[in-house]
C-alpha cells in the first residue's frame, strides 16, 4: 500500500465515517480539558501552564477551524440521525448514548460562552484563575463539572460501539475503563483543588472579574440563553417533523411489508429491517448499534430483491468484506426497502415455529476456537420399532461424551440435533486454546470410537462421529431465561463444511486459520476451499483432512 492510499483511508467517505472523525475530534478535546483539570491535584501554576499549552493550539486558526468544525458537524449529522431514525426501541446503552449526546451540547455552550466567547468578545482571559474562581464564587462547581459528564460518557460509548470489538481493543479493555473511570473522578479532585487553593487567604492572587463588568456578564448571559434556547429550537424543529413525517405517511398509506421466517410485519415505507425487527420484538443481532460496522444483523433477502435500493457506501464497503457480490445478502440496520421483501436473519438466533424472544443485553463477543462434534446414525439398520428409542438413546451418548471432554476446558453448545460445537475461549493466549482443542478432540475422537462399537455390537445401529476445527470471532448470549446461543461467521462456516465431513469415525478437518494458530505442520495436507455460500464471512478459508496427532 503506497503513501497516498494511506492516507486516503484516514479521509472520511461517508456519513458515518464525518461522524466517527467529528466525534473523535470532540472526545480529544474533552479529554485533554479533563486532563488539565487533573493537574489541578499538583497545584494550580501546574494546571494553569498546561491549559495555556492546549489553549494555545486550540485558539490558533486550525485548532480554531478543526473544534468548530468538528462540533457543527456531529451535531448536526446526531440531529439528522435523530430525525431519521424510525423506532427508539433499541437496548439500553444505546438509548443512554443518544439521550447523553443530545444532552451534550448544553455544556458545550456554557463552556464556550464563559471561556472562548469571552476572550474573543471582551478580552477576558481563557485562565483558572478567571473561570475557576467564578465558578466557585457563583456555587455553579457541582454544576459545571456535571455538564461535562454527558460528552464524557457519550463519547466513550460511542468509542466502544466504534471499536471495541476489535482484538487490539479487546486485549486492553480493563485498562481503558480504568482510564475512562479515574480520569473524570481526578478531574473533579483536581478542580475541587483548585477551587481551594484560589480561596485561601494565604494564596495573594489577584483573581479578575470572572465574568468582567456588569454590561459584559449580562451580555455573556444573554448570549449564552440566546445559544441555548436555539438549540432546544433545533430539538424541537425534529419532533415536529418526525410527527408531520408519521402524519404524511398515514395518511398516503405508505407501508412496506416485511416477511421473517415466522412473520410479516408491516412498517411505514423508509424503516430499515432493523428497525422493524426491533419494533415488532423480533430477535436481531446488532452489536455495533446499526451504524454498518459489525455485519452482525446481515440479511439474506428471498423475495423483492428489486424493491432494495442499492448499497450505499458504508454498506457497500461492510458487504465488500463479506465478499457478498450477488445482492442477496444485505445489512439490516441499511436496507430500508421500497416494497414488499421477505428476509432471513443470518446471525439470528431464532428458528421457525419459535416465540420471539429478545436476546440478553449481556451477549459478548470474543476470539475463540471452535470444535464442531458431528454424530451420523444409520437407524435403517435398526428395527422400526426401536429406531427411534435407540437414535435419541445414542445421541444422548454422544453429547455426553461432548460435555465430559469439555470439563474445565469448555463450552458446550448444541448446534443441531446429531451435533455439538465446543467453545475454547482465546483471551490472550490463542495457541494455548487451540491446544486444548486438540487435546479434547483427541479423547473425543476415542470415546467416540468406542461408544459406535458399543452400539454396533449391543444394539445393531452402526454410528460415526466426525469432528471439524475452525476459529474466529462469535457472540454468545443468553435467549430467554437460561438458553445460551452461539452465532458468528465461524459458526456458519462450521455449518456449512458439515457436508465435506466424512462418513468414516476418525474423520478431522482443519481450516488453515486454525491450523496456523495451534501450529499444526501444513506441509503435504491437501487444502481445498470450503463451500461457498453467499455473505460467508471465510469464503477463501481452505479446510485440510488431518490425522489427530497421539500426544
Amino acid at each position: 500500500m503506497d503513501l497516498s492510499q494511506r492516507v486516503l483511508r484516514f479521509i472520511p467517505h461517508s456519513r458515518r465515517d464525518l461522524r466517527l472523525a467529528s466525534g473523535l475530534v470532540l472526545f480529544s478535546y474533552v479529554a485533554v480539558h479533563l486532563s488539565c483539570h487533573a493537574l489541578g491535584l499538583v497545584s494550580l501554576d501546574t494546571a494553569e501552564e498546561a491549559l495555556r499549552l492546549t489553549v494555545r493550539f486550540w485558539h490558533s486558526l486550525p485548532g480554531t477551524v478543526l473544534l468548530y468544525a468538528a462540533a457543527a458537524v456531529h451535531v448536526s449529522l446526531a440531529l439528522l440521525a435523530v430525525y431519521e431514525r424510525r423506532t427508539f426501541r433499541m437496548p439500553p446503552v444505546q438509548g443512554i448514548r443518544i439521550i447523553l449526546g443530545l444532552v451534550m451540547p448544553i455544556g458545550l455552550i456554557a463552556h464556550f460562552i464563559v471561556t472562548r466567547y469571552a476572550h474573543d468578545r471582551f478580552g477576558l482571559s481563557a485562565e483558572y484563575t478567571r473561570v475557576a474562581a467564578g465558578l466557585w464564587a457563583g456555587g455553579a462547581s457541582g454544576l459545571a463539572l456535571g455538564l461535562l459528564a454527558p460528552g464524557w460518557i457519550h463519547g466513550c460509548l460511542g468509542l466502544r460501539f466504534a471499536f471495541g470489538h476489535r482484538v487490539s481493543s479487546q486485549r486492553v479493555k480493563l485498562a481503558l475503563f480504568g482510564a475512562a473511570l479515574l480520569l473524570p473522578v481526578l478531574a473533579a479532585l483536581g478542580f475541587v483543588n483548585m477551587g481551594r487553593e484560589l480561596s485561601a487567604p494565604s494564596s495573594g492572587r489577584v483573581i479578575p472579574a470572572p465574568y468582567g463588568d456588569a454590561a459584559q456578564e449580562a451580555r455573556l448571559d444573554q448570549s449564552g440563553g440566546d445559544a441555548h434556547w436555539t438549540y432546544l429550537a433545533l430539538l424541537l424543529l425534529i419532533v415536529v417533523g418526525r410527527m408531520a413525517r408519521s402524519l404524511n405517511e398515514r395518511r398516503r398509506k405508505s407501508v412496506v411489508w416485511i416477511s421473517y421466517p415466522d412473520r410479516t410485519v408491516s412498517v411505514p415505507r423508509g424503516w430499515s429491517v432493523l428497525e422493524a425487527s426491533r419494533s415488532f420484538g423480533i430477535p436481531h443481532q446488532a452489536l455495533c448499534g446499526g451504524r454498518a460496522r459489525c455485519t452482525t444483523c446481515r440479511v439474506r433477502v428471498i423475495e423483492g430483491v428489486s424493491h432494495c435500493p442499492d448499497p450505499q457506501v458504508d454498506e457497500a464497503r461492510a458487504l465488500h468484506r463479506l465478499a457478498a457480490t450477488k445482492g442477496t445478502i444485505r445489512l439490516a440496520c441499511q436496507l430500508r426497502p421500497v416494497g414488499n421483501v421477505e428476509v432471513v436473519p443470518i446471525l439470528s438466533g431464532a428458528r421457525a415455529g419459535r416465540p420471539a424472544i429478545q436476546p440478553s443485553s449481556g451477549a459478548t463477543e470474543f476470539e475463540a476456537v471452535l470444535l464442531l462434534l458431528d454424530a451420523r446414525l444409520d437407524i435403517g439398520s435398526v428395527a422400526p420399532s426401536a429406531a427411534s428409542h435407540d437414535a435419541i438413546y445414542a445421541l444422548s451418548h454422544f453429547q455426553a461424551i461432548a460435555e465430559a471432554a469439555a470439563v474445565s476446558r469448555a463450552e458446550v453448545f448444541r448446534h443441531a440435533a446429531s451435533s455439538w460445537i465446543l467453545l475454547f475461549r482465546c483471551g490472550d493466549d490463542p495457541r494455548a486454546a487451540s491446544a486444548s482443542a486438540l487435546s479434547v478432540s483427541r479423547r473425543i475422537d476415542t470415546d467416540a470410537a468406542s461408544l459406535c462399537h458399543e452400539l454396533a455390537r449391543d444394539l445393531g445401529l452402526h454410528a460415526s462421529s466426525s469432528l471439524a476445527m475452525h476459529g474466529g470471532r462469535v457472540v454468545v448470549g443468553t435467549l430467554g431465561a437460561a438458553t445460551m446461543a452461539i452465532v458468528g461467521g465461524p459458526v456458519e462456516d462450521l455449518e456449512r463444511i458439515r457436508s465435506r465431513l466424512t462418513a468414516a469415525s476418525g474423520s478431522f478437518l482443519v481450516s488453515r486459520s486454525a491450523a496456523s494458530a495451534a501450529g499444526i505442520s501444513q506441509e503435504g495436507l491437501a487444502w481445498d476451499p470450503g463451500p461457498l455460500g453467499d455473505g460467508g464471512p471465510s469464503q477463501d478459508e481452505a479446510w485440510a483432512e488431518i490425522r489427530l496427532p497421539d500426544h
